[in-house]
């Protein structure tokens, strides 16, 4: 399982701070293996995350939005 991630403006963590962030709030074996931080996540018109990009940049594809 992979996330990707768009950080709040002027915020900065580690990947290891965000994977503790998460332990914190949800069982273990529930927060992703893989982080990916992006400056902006795609949407669709309708506002909804752009899940096919998503699933791209977390192969290791395109990163611009």
């Amino acid at each position: 399982m992979a996330a990707v991630v768009q950080l709040r403006v002027g915020q900065h963590v580690t990947l290891d701070e965000l994977a503790a962030h998460c332990r914190h709030h949800i069982a273990s074996y529930k927060v992703p293996r893989e982080m990916h931080v992006v400056e902006q996540l795609r949407r669709s018109p309708s506002g909804k995350p752009d899940y096919p990009w998503a699933q791209e940049v977390a192969r290791g594809g395109p990163r611009g939005a």
